[in-house]
């Protein structure tokens, strides 16, 4: 039985998981324990070099006797020659004691009033919402997220989540294409 540790108690983030993992046959059979973990990053973090880091800190920190930790964070960045809104993403790291196994969803932009206020007045995402009156969610990210009412309901966080889990497993899965 592999026992796989996230460093998390998002319930959007376990349940993702839980799901992604339960469509993986190499990892079958498996028992999952989460945990809230120190991330090392800002709680908005800016850029990939920071979310990046933010996921494979969520994993390094969690992997206590377990077969594979797994860290999610997500974060904005600005993408070159797309003006001054943000992306939002979400980057996932799989730790398995040695090597990092990474992987990142697709990206969506934010619309500038939401980028205005993380960048003028310091807010993070969820705060910067609920400001421009999107959502009265205190929680958002523990949700369907922004990502669901942007996209009117077409899109959820955790989908976003399932991705970046599901691109990180595929270097861990097919460790022969990756030599």
């Amino acid at each position: 039985m592999f026992r796989i540790n996230v460093g998390s108690k998002n319930p959007a983030k376990v349940e993702a998981v839980r799901e992604v993992l339960e469509s993986y046959d190499f990892l079958k059979p498996f028992e999952m324990n989460y945990f809230d973990v120190f991330s090392g990053v800002r709680e908005q973090p800016i850029g990939f070099d920071e979310i990046v880091l933010g996921s494979r800190n969520r994993a390094k920190n969690s992997f206590l006797n377990c077969d594979y930790s797994i860290g999610l964070e997500s974060g904005i960045f600005l993408l070159p020659h797309s003006g001054s809104s943000y992306f939002d993403v979400c980057s996932c790291a799989i730790y398995d004691g040695k090597d990092f196994y990474l992987g990142i969803s697709e990206a969506f932009e934010i619309p500038k009033k939401l980028s205005d206020l993380i960048r003028d007045e310091n807010f993070d995402l969820s705060r910067a919402t609920r400001k421009a009156g999107l959502t009265s969610s205190e929680k958002i990210g523990n949700e369907k997220g922004i990502i669901n009412i942007l996209s009117g309901g077409r899109f959820t966080r955790g989908e976003q989540i399932k991705k970046s889990l599901q691109t990180a497993l595929m270097r861990l899965e097919n460790p022969r294409y990756y030599k």
